[in-house]
């Protein structure tokens, strides 16, 4: 889940309007991972729902899964918010040294 499907070279100076294309992308990308995510976990609270287990243990396990839910879906978020951080056209000049600092802003 890392890796952003980014259409962009290495080499490519990034322009206001590219910027807003790959922020689209971004944003098409990131609602994907985040669907994908709570979709395997509804299986998951689907699966513990209908065993036979006590019930303390399905609330223990469900507020686990829960926890693991909104970490998950989060760090889809944060990762997506970093790379827009990273690409923005008026805090870097150029895509190839996107290492070294980039906007502490949120994009």
């Amino acid at each position: 889940m890392k890796n952003q499907n980014i259409s962009i070279s290495t080499n490519q100076t990034i322009t206001e309007d590219n910027f807003q294309e790959i922020i689209l992308e971004i944003i098409y990308d990131v609602i994907g991972k985040r669907k994908l995510i709570h979709s395997r976990y509804d299986e998951l609270i689907k699966k513990l729902w209908g065993s036979s287990k006590p019930t303390t243990l399905k609330t223990n396990l469900g507020k686990y899964l829960l926890t693991r839910l909104l970490r998950e879906s989060d760090r889809a978020f944060a990762e997506a918010q970093s790379l827009a951080k990273q690409l923005c056209p008026t805090c870097k000049k150029d895509f190839s040294n996107y290492d070294e600092n980039y906007s502490e802003n949120l994009h």
